[in-house]
């Protein structure tokens, strides 16, 4: 008897929340003339992405020299939020450290200057990265994590 009142009650349930559900097709109106249209297409989602300049939705650099000096740099596109996304900087060579739109600011213009793709060997990336952030080669272990706008994820590294 139980398993049958048990039944019932579920079905009842799922009939009641179904119903609930449902929409009045009668009464619905066309949305208003001057109303957004987004189709929600993937090129809708590339020109949002390619708004901030650059190919990539994440940059994580990491440089260690000698005495743990370090410099870092991270940045990660938050597309559903307002601003640009995070980004960081932990310069110890220069004794910088920013955060927030400071960071952006100062990563957003170097970022833009790699002209590199996801099919780049690893030295011409690296010889890239160096020079357009200003940083020797004589480095102890380079780290770099990049997420492209096509959402192809590399990772390059070399420790001397």
């Amino acid at each position: 008897m139980n398993k049958w009142i048990i039944t019932a009650f579920v079905m009842t349930l799922t009939i009641g929340l179904a119903a609930g559900c449902g929409t009045d097709n009668d009464n619905l109106s066309a949305p208003p003339e001057n109303a957004p249209q987004n189709e929600g297409t993937a090129t809708d989602v590339e020109n949002e992405q390619s708004t901030t300049g650059h190919k990539f939705t994440k940059f994580d650099l990491e440089v260690e020299y000698e005495n743990r000096v370090k410099y870092e740099a991270e940045f990660e596109a938050e597309f559903e939020a307002e601003g640009n996304g995070e980004a960081e900087i932990e310069d110890d060579i220069n004794e910088v450290s920013l955060k927030g739109e400071e960071a952006y600011t100062e990563l957003s213009p170097r970022l833009e200057q790699l002209k590199f793709d996801s099919s780049e060997d690893q030295q011409e990336v690296m010889t890239q990265v160096l020079e357009v952030f200003g940083l020797k080669d004589d480095y102890k272990e380079f780290e770099l994590e990049l997420t492209f706008e096509d959402g192809t994820i590399k990772k390059y590294e070399e420790k001397k």
